[in-house]
């Protein structure tokens, strides 16, 4: 499978040019999010969305000086645009801290979105790590890929969903604009991983719990690398069944009969953003450019395009996931029966998980999710 998938992403890496969002896409007065924003693919897509007229843009970091030097990056890009080109008025970019290893500094900011922003459009959700040894966080104690990856993704996709619902209701039914978009970052290597990895004896009583287990990153099963590919496949899995959850909400309002209701009010997909070159592969350097990188690994900015691509455009691409800038199919495994039940079982671990370690009135509304 690895092999496989290893060749389809050579190829691609090769013939399949990635490219920005057309010219004509403005998006004048809405909001957006970019975690994982001060370097890499992150802060390619925030630079990409401020150049295409959004006009707030907050960038959510872990370092914030570092987002800070990333903020004066982009009003300096900004500034060498032709004036047509230019935001009317200008973006206006907030630098907000965001630890995804912590689960109070991720209730933090969505409440803090919730009470400051009047809107919000689209949110990025790009924050990732990829390590080679096993490192556990240190204030929740799940290991760290897990952790950053799955978990903190997972708890800030729900928290910020009702303020993209807000904005759906409000600034965006009034434009005439669709639902507020919801994007996570995975990548194709999820497809690498073998389905004993998430269906094996010691994952049975607890998916999450296993993965906790020093046993289950010692090599060859399946290591820093393999346990990075993993993690992805969470992030698939997720996306999949926050979209499906989301659909069974909007159904469930249109048999109420509730007026305007009925159809999903956000949007969420998940995307492979291809290999690229980046501050991503440190840890890694037979990933980066004295590995494979050096000769088939696309540019920060080509991989930027991917995510600014999955978060505006593609409005049918609920619950989908995302290759080369189009919708691609599952693999095999994630949409057969098997690969369901795996799925709905991580929601279910992740839901209770939650509920134990970060319990509180920000989890009500998914009461019954």
């Amino acid at each position: 499978m690895a092999v496989t998938g290893m060749f389809s992403m050579i190829w691609h890496q090769t013939f399949f040019k990635p490219h920005p969002l057309p010219p004509d896409v403005r998006l004048h007065g809405q909001t957006a999010i970019v975690t994982g924003s001060n370097v890499g693919l992150g802060f390619e897509a925030a630079k990409e969305l401020a150049e295409h007229g959004v006009s707030r843009l907050i960038l959510a970091v872990r370092n914030t000086s570092k987002g800070e030097a990333a903020k004066s990056q982009i009003l300096s890009y900004l500034q060498t645009l032709p004036s047509s080109s230019q935001s009317q008025p200008p973006c206006v970019i907030e630098v907000w801290p965001l630890d995804q290893e912590s689960y109070t500094s991720i209730i933090a900011f969505a409440s803090r979105a919730a009470a400051e922003l009047e809107r919000l459009d689209m949110i990025l959700l790009n924050a990732g790590l990829k390590l080679v040894e096993r490192r556990a966080s240190p204030d929740t104690g799940h290991e760290t890929h897990v952790q950053v990856n799955h978990l903190g993704t997972a708890l800030l996709s729900l928290l910020i969903l009702p303020t993209l619902r807000r904005t759906t209701r409000t600034a965006r039914q009034k434009e005439g604009l669709g639902p507020a978009r919801l994007s996570i970052t995975a990548s194709s290597v999820y497809g690498w991983v073998s389905p004993w990895e998430v269906q094996r004896p010691e994952a049975a009583e607890g998916l999450l719990a296993w993965l906790d287990n020093p046993a289950s990153f010692a090599k060859p099963e399946p290591g820093g690398g393999g346990r990075y590919s993993l993690s992805k496949l969470l992030c698939v899995m997720w996306a999949r069944e926050l979209a499906g959850r989301i659909s069974q909400e909007a159904r469930h309002r249109e048999d109420g009969d509730k007026k305007g209701q009925g159809k999903e009010e956000v949007i969420v997909n998940v995307f492979n953003p291809g290999y690229c070159m980046s501050e991503f592969h440190r840890v890694d350097p037979t990933a980066g450019e004295s590995g494979l990188g050096k000769y088939v690994a696309w540019t920060a900015q080509q991989g930027g395009y991917h995510l600014t691509d999955a978060v505006v455009m593609h409005p049918d691409s609920h619950g989908k996931y995302l290759s080369e800038q189009r919708i691609q199919p599952i693999s095999k495994f994630v949409g057969s029966p098997e690969g369901k039940a795996v799925q709905e079982k991580l929601w279910n671990e992740t839901m209770a998980l939650f509920r134990k370690e970060c319990p509180g009135p920000h989890l009500e509304e998914f009461e019954g999710w």
